[in-house]
């Protein structure tokens, strides 16, 4: 079986990034600026659902994001009351202060296991390609949040849900070779 859960995300020039997010038959592509720091906010976001379990105190354990985008900005709000289910939204605006102006995109549940594998698997693979370097130049602002994409990609490794692929290839490599001169 498939997974319901799709994620792209690739840098297409200085400090603009596009990609798209996919969940059972609604979708979302985005144009995103580096005004803040996305995937720093969505990684945060996922791991404080695992990490701050508010649900275990019958509390909402919800994570907004914000995605800034030239001609449109994104909301992203990531909730569970379970911790193995989440409700993810997204909202496209026109005018990021201008409730009006939104228009709901997505708005689907899913397993954790579905969710944070699409987005850990695309974010591997484009920092093996991309590098850390190059991220950072390419980005020109912040750092990639390497942090929080541990975290996670370990969370994976110990829920049997990570096959990452050992081969050393990629620009990632490159980069661990200079570490170890």
């Amino acid at each position: 079986m498939t997974n319901p859960v799709i994620f792209k995300y690739k840098l297409t020039g200085p400090g603009v990034a596009e990609g798209m997010l996919g969940i059972g038959d609604q979708s979302v592509s985005y144009l995103i600026t580096n005004t803040g720091n996305p995937l720093a906010d969505l990684l945060r976001g996922m791991v404080s659902l695992v990490f701050d379990p508010s649900h275990l105190w019958d509390e909402d354990n919800v994570h907004q994001i914000e995605w800034y985008g030239d001609e449109k900005s994104y909301k992203w709000i990531l909730s569970t009351h379970d911790g193995d289910i989440i409700n993810i939204k997204v909202t496209e605006y026109t005018d990021f202060f201008d409730d009006s102006t939104g228009t709901l995109r997505i708005n689907q549940f899913c397993k954790l296991n579905e969710f944070y594998p699409a987005i850990i698997i695309e974010l591997d693979n484009f920092l093996k390609n991309t590098g850390l370097l190059n991220y950072e130049q390419k980005w020109q602002k912040d750092e990639f949040p390497l942090t929080y994409f541990l975290i996670l990609k370990k969370i994976l490794l110990e829920k049997g849900l990570w096959n990452g692929d050992k081969t050393r290839k990629g620009t990632l490599d490159e980069e661990i070779d200079i570490l170890m001169i």
